[in-house]
């Protein structure tokens, strides 16, 4: 599966085991002249086509990297004691804004 930047457009190619969760994305159509899955252009959807397995170009690789640059701190104190890692703050930060808690993402 390769996932192709085409302007505010994420264009992606040989997606057949990925369709299902394809499917899923807002904004997401199938262009069956090009044989490819078209999806918003987002810094979300690249990384949820990273997890699914795209080979993602180099006009979208950085958008990868520059997510997991910086150290995201928790939006409301956690309630454990032991420190979390960092996949562990965005997981939770990225629930209490599904839940709308703690201001918008």
């Amino acid at each position: 599966m390769n996932a192709i930047r085409d302007g505010n457009h994420i264009r992606v190619y040989d997606a057949f085991l990925a369709k299902e969760s394809i499917k899923e994305i807002d904004g997401r159509f199938y262009d069956p002249d090009d044989k490819a899955w078209v999806v918003p252009y987002s810094k979300e959807n690249v990384a949820l086509l990273g997890l699914l397995g795209a080979e993602l170009d180099d006009t979208l690789s950085p958008d990868i990297k520059a997510q997991d640059a910086g150290d995201e701190v928790p939006i409301i104190p956690m309630p454990i004691k032991a420190t979390p890692y960092q996949h562990q703050v965005r997981a939770y930060n990225f629930a209490l804004r599904t839940f709308g808690i703690g201001g918008t993402p």
